[in-house]
């Protein structure tokens, strides 16, 4: 079992990665400056990678929502158990993607 400690350095650690992940993203794949469609891209990416869930009722701690809906889909209690994550998931990227293109309207405004 994981000690309370821990458990923040993990979710820690994954978050990092994640930035990190759509740093490279955005580095690697989107020229500059974003266009509409891939700032809203990148922000659903983040928002999907960085949104958290609870994993079922009785759980206290939180884990990033795309693998709680695939871990309650495939190995919990199917479908049923991954409704509630998959509506956090859902949430988080459409927040994720208002806020990419958010990001790239501020970005064109500081800018000028």
């Amino acid at each position: 079992m994981l000690t309370t400690e821990s458990y923040y350095f993990a979710i820690v650690i994954y978050c990092a990665a994640a930035v990190a992940g759509v740093a490279m993203l955005r580095a690697l794949w989107f020229v500059s400056p974003l266009s509409r469609g891939s700032a809203a891209l990148l922000g659903l990416v983040a928002g999907l990678l960085l949104v958290p869930a609870f994993p079922s009722a009785e759980v206290t701690t939180v884990a990033p929502a795309l693998i709680v809906v695939i871990f309650n889909a495939l190995f919990g209690d199917g479908i049923g158990s991954a409704t509630v994550p998959a509506l956090w998931l859902l949430g988080g990227a459409v927040c994720g993607a208002l806020a990419g293109l958010y990001w790239r309207r501020w970005r064109l405004r500081a800018d000028r």
